[in-house]
């Protein structure tokens, strides 16, 4: 006759046989991944070079590339706009710290400076910074400045609205 408890323990045994491996398996890969993040470097020192070399003090570009998400593109953002536009420092670092895209922030407002302005405009940076999708907000600002030769300002605050569609402005043919 089978005894039932020894039927028990042999189901047992077999389970954590077969899936044994499986968790070895998982152990021995999470052991090997983990020196990998050590040893990325997120952009801290960049960061902090990119905002000293700006002129920002050393206590807040240290404060400001720690408390953000990606640092080395919100040190490249500063130096990137306030390079390139002639903004001033204060105003770039606030600019593109407001944003999770400090990167595409940048190019929004240097791309508007480019096209549109001839004077450094703060006004842009902030409407670019407050986008959600700086480089399209761009291309928005630029396109409808060019093409429909709207005042650089106009553009700004229509582009920035959620719910602007050109194609009810005005009758489409």
């Amino acid at each position: 006759m089978l005894n039932v408890t020894n039927m028990s323990a042999w189901s047992r045994f077999t389970r954590r046989s077969l899936l044994a491996p499986a968790a070895l398996s998982f152990t021995v890969a999470s052991l090997v991944a983990l020196p990998t993040y050590g040893a990325e470097d997120d952009g801290y020192r960049e960061c902090v070079q990119d905002l000293t070399d700006t002129g920002v003090t050393t206590e807040q570009a240290t404060a400001s590339c720690a408390g953000t998400r990606y640092p080395s593109a919100l040190g490249e953002c500063v130096a990137d706009v306030s390079g390139v536009t002639d903004i001033g420092v204060a105003d770039a670092l606030e600019g593109c710290e407001r944003s999770r895209r400090p990167d595409e922030v940048a190019n929004c407002t240097i791309d508007i400076h480019r096209a549109l302005l001839e004077q450094p405009s703060v006004n842009a940076l902030e409407h670019c910074s407050r986008s959600l999708l700086p480089e399209r907000y761009g291309t928005c600002v630029v396109d409808l400045g060019d093409e429909a030769q709207l005042a650089v300002e106009t553009a700004l605050d229509t582009c920035i609205r959620a719910g602007f569609r050109p194609w009810t402005e005005s009758p489409r043919q």
